[in-house]
């Protein structure tokens, strides 16, 4: 089965050549066949990073049927390159569903297959807009494992005005000396996670406080733009869902960069979300919390890009907290979206126009947010096309492997249950302008 799924890789990769090729010289739907050529070349970037040697089979079934609607589309855009007989304003019309029709069909077999497993760390982005990646600071897990960076140089492009380093980005943020984060590492001894952009280490300063300091890994001039990018963005965060960023340290006789932040001891919730036990009340506060913590990014102006169980943290007291703002962009003006022609994302959590119209907005992080909270209750990953039914009894919810133990819940909590999955899928619709914004889903949460 591997060899099938393997060989249905090789051919997407050799249709989207062809689109490539053949959408330079459509003739009408130029604008659509373009959309079809980046939503593949998008595929193929992905498609790119499965590992032969862990590929699941059961992807091998998805991985034929995403070969035959890419070979379609190839169809589709050769009828573009001649020229037709019929009305053209009708033709193009009708021309112009059919290529929306396929682009979404590649886009929903995507989002179906089962590629989390063997792309779930996935990102990819131009590095000028490029972050740090930011390892749990908890025990470590394989939350702590290398993310795949794979660089397209001059394809991304921002349409939207993006707030980018400012004047003076370290103002007003503390700055450490180097002899003081060895100190409190006591010689950079204790490892909390390496990943692709760093190593974390936790540390305690003159005060007491544990801190975890993440060592930015050196390419190029690329760890200080992250550096300056992750200072500019969580200088102005004060939020207690977010994770607070304390200061920084420029090693500059050796070429290092750290960013100090607060410690988050009990780890992420992707380490327990499997492990359910919890009672429903506490479940529902780490619903609502994530919630609270995005909520505050947006009302920012803060897109996040990549919320994922790994990247939410809990610190002494069991609040969830959001991390890592590598990949985060901060919108000025009146824009809402920008367009990022690469993946920028983990697959499982991504929202559908990522792949589809490379548009990311505020409603592509409430897609994600509805992939979790649907995860917690379900203890699964779910797509927009999925069937989550209402759950009318106790039973039913404990034919599930969600985050809290049934055993812990009453008939009393099943209207709260029920809302928070209500809510959930109500953020992965399909079409962004259906979901609901991060206010809207604290207001229903909360109702």
């Amino acid at each position: 089965m591997a060899g099938i799924a393997f060989s249905s890789v090789e051919k997407i990769i050799k249709v989207a050549a062809k689109i490539k090729e053949a959408v330079d010289t459509v003739k009408q739907n130029k604008e659509e066949c373009d959309d079809i050529e980046r939503c593949v070349a998008r595929v193929v970037e992905i498609l790119q990073q499965l590992d032969q040697t862990t590929v699941n089979p059961a992807m091998g079934g998805t991985l034929v049927d995403l070969a035959k609607s890419v070979d379609k589309a190839l169809g589709l855009v050769k009828e573009c390159q001649r020229k037709h007989i019929i009305p053209h304003l009708w033709g193009a019309s009708s021309m112009a569903k059919k290529l929306g029709r396929v682009q979404n069909d590649i886009a929903r077999k995507l989002l179906m297959g089962n590629f989390a497993t063997n792309v779930s760390m996935f990102r990819t982005l131009h590095p000028q807009d490029a972050g740090a990646g930011t390892i749990s600071h908890g025990h470590l897990t394989r939350d702590a494992r290398p993310e795949v960076m794979n660089s397209q140089k001059g394809k991304t492009t921002v349409v939207a005005t993006v707030s980018r380093v400012q004047s003076d980005p370290l103002s007003g943020i503390k700055k450490f000396s180097f002899s003081q984060l060895e100190e409190a590492t006591n010689g950079f001894s204790h490892v909390l996670g390496r990943g692709g952009f760093g190593i974390v280490y936790k540390g305690v300063l003159h005060d007491g406080q544990d801190v975890a300091i993440k060592k930015l890994l050196i390419s190029g001039d690329f760890p200080e733009r992250s550096l300056d990018h992750e200072l500019n963005i969580g200088a102005k965060l004060q939020n207690k869902n977010v994770v607070k960023l304390l200061g920084y340290c420029l090693h500059t006789e050796m070429e290092e960069y750290f960013l100090v932040q607060e410690y988050m001891p009990e780890g992420s919730l992707k380490r327990i979300i499997n492990a359910s036990g919890l009672d429903w009340p506490s479940c529902f506060q780490i619903i609502q919390g994530i919630a609270r913590g995005l909520h505050y990014l947006h009302k920012q102006r803060v897109l996040y890009m990549d919320l994922k169980p790994a990247n939410i943290l809990f610190n002494s007291k069991m609040n969830p907290v959001i991390i890592d703002f590598g990949l985060s962009v901060v919108l000025d003006g009146d824009d809402d979206e920008i367009t990022w022609n690469s993946v920028a994302g983990t697959m499982g959590y991504i929202a559908p126009e990522k792949i589809t119209r490379a548009k990311i907005s505020m409603k592509s992080d409430v897609f994600s947010f509805g992939v979790i909270l649907i995860e917690i209750i379900t203890g699964r990953r779910v797509t927009p096309s999925s069937d989550i039914p209402e759950w009318g009894s106790l039973e039913m919810i404990r034919a599930f492997n969600g985050l809290f133990d049934p055993a812990l819940v009453d008939e009393s909590k099943l209207v709260e249950i029920n809302k928070c999955r209500e809510v959930g899928l109500m953020c992965i619709e399909w079409d962004p302008k259906d979901r609901p914004t991060m206010a809207e889903v604290l207001e229903l949460l909360n109702s």
